[in-house]
């Protein structure tokens, strides 16, 4: 009888046991799930319902976990169907995930069917690729922009011959024709018009033609007042005013100064042309650190206006070439200013409210006098 009691507790402290180890097993692998350097996501086939996740996915979506657990994504259907259809017991794939600020991202997919307790689910692991995506329209974009500028100087030399040939006998007939006459006003149309298009050739064959730079340190500090004093008339027509914000101490960077200047011109005079009457152009330089394990640094001007703003649906379009709402606008000023940028492996973002105004960003990668 006692013996028996006794089996009962050896047999109890060894179940325990065994339930300890198996607690910290659990705790083991639960601590590498939630901590993988990737979100993982166990999802489940025809619901298409996340069953378990990770830490990591919150990050990503910045959603709390309690949120994703649970919840409804539908692009696995697709995923499914290529793991169905695939011959490898695992596909890469990629999709569209919806964050918690309504926002999307593009993810980078790997995923496998595991078996568990009878069912088939789907083990994911997904790694945000915006950003790629992002460098990979810039430098599409700047392909489009060689292409361009291959193609416009012919074009650009073509046009120009015979513009000149119309220009002159526009010129002729304004000379013999009453200044009071009425058709003296269809003339003087048409050489507007002429003028115009002559501007825009310019402005292409300058936009398709190499010039070899001339690099030195340019301080964005001591650049942007110089600038600035070229639209001095504009600010007096328009009641603008302009407020800097310098940060002291600014690196420079290594570029051609005119070029530069060139970027500041092409971006205020549109801040300029935003405003109707009267505004603000707000100009701030500062340094910001490219990341956290390295030493380097861009310099970044924002410049923002008080203006009408971009429509959002002519926000992807505003680096095309030609693409302009300005009735005497080229469309090149931006496109232009991108390619400097890039040739000195900057870049240029721009954030607008419609009817509030907007803000360009240049980044250049500072540099270091030795």
């Amino acid at each position: 009888m006692h013996g028996d009691k006794l089996n009962n507790i050896i047999d109890v402290k060894d179940l325990v046991e065994e339930l300890e180890i198996l607690k910290k097993k659990l705790s083991f692998y639960k601590t590498f799930f939630d901590n993988t350097s990737e979100a993982l996501f166990i999802v489940e086939p025809e619901t298409w319902k996340v069953v378990e996740t990770n830490d990591i996915s919150s990050i990503l979506l910045r959603k709390r976990k309690e949120e994703i657990i649970g919840s409804v994504i539908p692009q696995f259907k697709r995923i499914f169907k290529l793991l169905k259809k695939s011959n490898s017991p695992v596909i890469l794939s990629e999709m569209s995930l919806d964050a918690a600020d309504d926002s999307s991202l593009m993810v980078e997919i790997t995923a496998r069917f595991i078996n568990y307790d009878g069912k088939q689910l789907i083990q994911a692991t997904a790694r945000d690729v915006s950003e790629q995506h992002q460098l990979t329209d810039k430098l599409v974009q700047a392909d489009k922009l060689v292409l361009l500028g291959q193609l416009t100087a012919s074009v650009a030399h073509e046009i120009r011959n015979p513009l000149a040939a119309v220009n002159l006998n526009l010129q002729i007939i304004q000379r013999k024709i009453p200044a009071e006459s009425p058709e003296i006003t269809f003339v003087k149309t048409a050489l507007q018009g002429v003028e115009r298009i002559n501007r825009i050739v310019e402005v292409t064959l300058n936009f398709s033609r190499s010039s070899s730079p001339d690099i030195q340190f340019v301080d964005f500090n001591k650049l942007i007042p110089q600038t600035m004093e070229l639209f001095s008339s504009a600010v007096k027509r328009k009641k603008i005013d302009f407020i800097l914000n310098l940060e002291n101490n600014l690196p420079t960077v290594y570029a051609d100064y005119k070029q530069m200047q060139q970027v500041l011109i092409n971006l205020i005079k549109n801040a300029a042309d935003a405003i109707t009457k009267q505004g603000s152009i707000n100009i701030k330089t500062y340094s910001d650190k490219i990341s956290k394990n390295t030493d380097d640094y861009s310099v970044v001007v924002a410049i923002s206006d008080s203006g009408t703003g971009i429509a959002p649906e002519d926000l992807p379009k505003i680096f095309n070439p030609f693409f302009t709402r300005k009735e005497e606008g080229t469309g090149l000023g931006l496109p232009i200013t991108q390619r400097i940028l890039h040739q000195y492996k900057g870049s240029i973002d721009v954030e607008s409210v419609l009817g509030q105004g907007t803000t360009f960003y240049i980044k250049l990668p500072a540099k270091k006098k030795e």
